[in-house]
């Protein structure tokens, strides 16, 4: 070793064994610190998480100032540049990008620096996916910590990071018993066990600072590092105060590394299962919401609302941090990471109704007594699909005999539908739900209307289904005792083994990382059935059986929709948990074995067999080119073992109950607030597709349409049908949305392990592209014209 650059950092979660408000506190006295000491040692202070910085500039002016003024002298060393250092598992590549947009336009604008090398020191685990937005998103460089190294062997320190689609930046992990930080007064004896691992290295770097509420350097830890600095020049070691960049600026690492870097921390998929659920609903309202405004902004008839779109991403990138969505904080941290979550989906429901009616109103009047549905498609290609709209008559039928009749008409023609049950539960026909079945308008409006008349009232025929056959080479089978779905045979091939999506209870343990762990729970054992399958919708479009078990404490319940045109089932899980201690996944037999894949962040991962796994909207077994899919919303940790596909829906942890050495994770003689308690609902879709399609197929179900009762007043003015034209459906639209006053922005995404082309139409503006394996583009239009952009950022 020659070299040794010493990073001081004070790692700072903002949120873990305490909530924000003290997050900004600690920030606050952390910072305060490191600028006092900083006026007196020459030294550098690097800190990162633009959230910690928005915090002192707003609640401390004073103290920002005294913090730019040592950026601009070099002693303050903005690092990283992301908003906050994420959980690297579980946000979608989307995610992650504006994570990070976050991040560097706000260091960009305070402070105009541009950080290189991004850092997640404390992040547990890091997906493959990450290296392709890193590159995109201007690093060449990668520090992490976890695993650590008795999790994960790696090649070298420092190695060259693979992604799924070839691009590479330098990664290193930095192993220590104290990782990122080191002990009060003790820094020079944690940074020589520190070089310890670097020893046949030319060039070596050491992390050192007090970390949560320690405020970094101290005096005496500077004073004896300037003593070590003279010792180990006399070793012929050259030690620097440094930076991240000035480190990766040195190193050109010559073996590489191609995966992910996991695992770790195995129960994080599956904490606090409700923040992950509602973190996945507010990444796709923020994108599905971008896009209808796009489109609305294009046609005159919204203005794009920049301050609200910046407000909710920002929100949403600060519940990305690790303890957060990770589900290792407190029940306060759950509690106010929702409030953030459920603000910024207020100020993009309102930004969404604005852009909808905008676009809406221009249609022409309904007819006296109609009942007129517009629904949005936010996919740039037709759907032939079902959609639900409700809608509220006028005057109510309460009656035994009389109700209401109706027809659907889109375009002048009528069109198939099926009543199915509303939300509301009062007893008389007023408050409606309806199934349409229609093509809808790519990436736009299509508008049907209800016709209405007093009929004869209509009664569910309860008559058990255990058999489905559709013209779609789909049949189904369901045990009428169990619930269970026991058959599911696509073009003649039966896929599953026999009672799939049963409930299955596990015993687990108190930690919700799942320390020393690659296999989540023990002791697994089926839920009880409650009562025979039942009918809950039948009709000419879909029939939707459902079933209910027994747990010990708990209720579950599990509802199947099948489609008379379509090749897909979808399942409803609805949960009453009060087994603490316990966790809960749902069985799925499988008929043959084949790769294991899933989804992660801009890639598909292939997995092991018998250790719990991390998978975003789509899992799946795949043989011969097709693929058993389970395409799920919000819900992260599976695996496969003896044969069987497991989905985890809940585990038994303890909020932030940590092991310590030997002692006990939880006092068992006191109450103990248990992360999963109470009422969950979970929605998957099984189906079998081609490995191309699954990109596709899992961004229609996540985004569905969205139908409302609008009264247009308008005299029929023609829209633009799309303003965004693919030729290659499975080539995916990640993005749309408006940048700047005069610029918008398309991001896609070829999720698949071959090349392909595709002819893309931006507003009638052509481009041909072709997509390497697992490859994302952005494009941005202005002034009529559309080009690739190198960046996925726009800054």
């Amino acid at each position: 070793m020659k070299e040794l650059h010493l990073i001081c950092n004070a790692h700072l979660d903002p949120v873990w064994q305490w909530d924000w408000n003290e997050g900004a506190t600690a920030a606050l006295a952390t910072f305060y610190s490191a600028v006092d000491i900083a006026d007196e040692y020459d030294y550098i202070f690097c800190h990162n998480e633009a959230l910690l910085y928005e915090y002192v500039e707003e609640y401390d002016p004073q103290l920002f100032k005294r913090i730019q003024d040592l950026v601009k002298k070099g002693k303050w060393h903005i690092m990283g540049g992301w908003y906050v250092q994420p959980d690297c598992n579980i946000p979608s590549g989307e995610g992650f990008v504006r994570q990070i947009e976050s991040g560097l336009k706000y260091f960009k604008e305070k402070f105009g620096v541009r950080p290189t090398v991004a850092v997640n020191f404390d992040s547990f685990g890091h997906t493959q996916g990450l290296v392709q937005i890193l590159d995109k998103c201007g690093y060449d460089g990668y520090i992490f910590c976890r695993p650590m190294v008795e999790l994960l062997n790696l090649p070298k320190m420092v190695f060259n990071w693979i992604g799924f689609d070839g691009s590479k930046v330098k990664g290193a992990r930095f192993e220590d018993l104290t990782i990122y930080c080191s002990e009060l007064g003790n820094s020079v004896n944690a940074i020589k066990r520190k070089m310890q691992p670097w020893k046949d290295e030319d060039i070596a770097f050491a992390l050192w600072g007090v970390g949560n509420h320690g405020g970094g350097a101290s005096r005496k830890d500077l004073n004896d590092i300037k003593d070590f600095m003279a010792e180990q020049k006399g070793n012929g070691v050259a030690v620097y105060h440094s930076t991240p960049e000035e480190f990766f600026g040195k190193v050109a690492p010559e073996v590489d590394y191609q995966s992910s870097l996991q695992p770790c921390f195995i129960k994080c998929y599956s904490s606090i299962a409700r923040l992950k659920r509602k973190y996945a609903e507010l990444e796709n309202k923020l994108l599905l919401t971008e896009k209808i405004c796009a489109y609305a902004d294009k046609e005159g008839v919204y203005k794009y609302g920049f301050g609200a779109f910046e407000d909710a991403q920002k929100n949403m990138s600060a519940i990305q941090f690790h303890d957060v969505l990770s589900g290792t904080c407190i029940i306060e941290g759950e509690k106010s990471s929702l409030r953030k979550a459920d603000y910024a989906m207020e100020l993009l429901d309102k930004e969404f109704l604005k852009a909808f009616m905008g676009l809406c109103y221009g249609y022409a009047k309904a007819e006296p007594g109609d009942y007129p549905l517009f629904v949005y498609n936010p996919h740039p290609y037709k759907q032939e699909q079902i959609t639900i709209a409700d809608f509220f008559l006028l005057d109510p039928i309460v009656s035994d005999t009389e109700g209401y009749e109706f027809s659907i008409v889109k375009d002048g023609k009528e069109v198939p539908f099926q009543i199915v049950k509303e939300s509301s539960c009062i007893n008389m026909d007023r408050s409606k739900r309806v199934a349409i079945r229609a093509e809808l308008n790519p990436l736009s409006l299509t508008r049907f209307d209800v016709k209405v008349r007093v009929g004869k009232r209509k009664y569910l025929d309860k008559t058990t289904v255990t058999e489905f056959e559709n013209a779609n080479g789909v049949k189904a089978g369901f045990d009428k005792q169990s619930g269970s779905l026991n058959s599911f045979v696509v073009d003649g091939k039966e896929y599953i083994n026999g009672n799939a999506f049963t409930p299955i209870v596990f015993d687990d343990n108190p930690d919700p990382w799942g320390w020393n762990m690659n296999k989540l729970g023990s002791n697994y054992r089926k839920a009880t059935p409650k009562t025979t399958l039942r009918v809950i919708e039948k009709g000419d479009l879909l029939t939707t059986v459902e079933s209910f078990y027994d747990t010990g404490k708990s209720d579950v319940r599990v509802a199947y929709t099948t489609y008379k045109d379509f090749d897909h089932i979808d399942v409803t899980v609805n949960v009453y948990w009060n087994d603490a201690g316990k966790g809960l996944k749902l069985e799925i037999p499988l008929s043959e074995m084949g790769r294991f894949i899933g989804q992660t962040s801009f890639g598909t991962q292939e997995y092991g067999f018998e250790t719990e796994e991390c998978s975003h909207r789509f899992v799946g077994v795949e043989k011969d080119g097709k693929v058993l899919s389970v395409f799920k919303d919000g819900t992260y940790g599976c695996s496969i073992e003896d044969g069987k596909l497991y989905i985890t829906l809940l585990n038994g942890s303890v909020y932030c109950a940590h092991p310590v050495g030997d002692l006990p994770i939880i006092d068992e003689e006191r109450f103990n607030r248990y992360v999963d308690l109470g009422r969950h609902e979970f929605t998957f879709r099984l189906q079998v597709c081609k490995e191309e399609e699954l990109e596709k197929n899992a961004t229609a179900f996540t985004q569905m349409p969205y139908a409302l009762n609008f009264y247009p007043h308008g005299k029929g003015e023609k829209k633009e049908l799309s303003p965004i034209k693919l030729s290659n459906e499975n080539v995916t639209l990640t993005a749309f949305r408006k940048v700047d006053d005069d610029t918008y922005m398309v991001r896609l995404i070829n999720n698949f392990g071959k090349g392909v082309d595709c002819d893309v139409s931006v507003f009638d503006n052509q481009l041909k592209l072709s997509f390497g394996k697992y490859e994302v583009k952005t494009l941005l239009y202005k002034d009529g014209n559309l080009k690739e952009h190198d960046s996925m950022l726009d800054l």
